[in-house]
């Protein structure tokens, strides 16, 4: 098992592994260490373990997805669009459709074949060496916007008390120049 999270520490994203008698894992690249918060894995009724929480943030909201590189998935169709547009422009019926079901016979292909991960909603780790289990749901929409909503609103207040801090520096210093005066 490895996890892959962003390390406030250095501001970098590293993956390291880890087991179940893990308490905690380190940034391979500068070393900060990451405690676990406790209960982290369970079995479900087949006897696989399952990731509850997530390690990294403790949000028990986790989703699964495919361990596929997403840009490199719509480079793919993105090539095979552009070859079927032009097999179509010069008036070639066959070769349109040929390019269009080998492009999606090829993406149907890394669908099969491909592992799931899973990933935290809140902070966006990335858990990988896990087994399948109906424990795990799928992305849910509803609860992604709700933890991007509050990144943008906690980036905002962080803006906004930076901006006060900025302002009240400024009067200080305009109080001291004009008491000087």
């Amino acid at each position: 098992m490895n996890v892959t999270y962003f390390c406030k520490a250095c501001d970098k994203v590293t993956r390291v592994p880890f087991t179940e008698d893990s308490t905690a894992v380190s940034c391979s690249r500068c070393g900060v260490e990451h405690a676990f918060s406790s209960n982290f894995l369970s079995s479900d009724e087949e006897g696989n373990r399952t990731l509850d929480r997530c390690t990294i943030c403790g949000s028990h909201e986790l989703y699964y997805r495919k361990q596929f590189n997403q840009r490199l998935g719509i480079s793919i169709i993105a090539v095979g669009a552009t070859l079927s547009t032009i097999a179509y422009a010069n008036h070639n019926l066959f070769w349109t459709f040929l390019i269009l079901f080998v492009f999606a016979g090829v993406d149907l292909l890394f669908y099969i074949f491909m592992k799931n991960l899973l990933q935290c909603y809140k902070c966006n780790s990335e858990f990988r060496g896990f087994e399948d289990s109906p424990e795990y749901q799928p992305f849910n929409l509803e609860i992604h916007e709700k933890y991007h909503q509050q990144r943008v609103r906690l980036e905002r207040a962080e803006k906004e008390r930076q901006w006060r801090e900025q302002q009240a520096a400024n009067q200080s210093t305009d109080d001291s120049d004009q008491a000087g005066a």
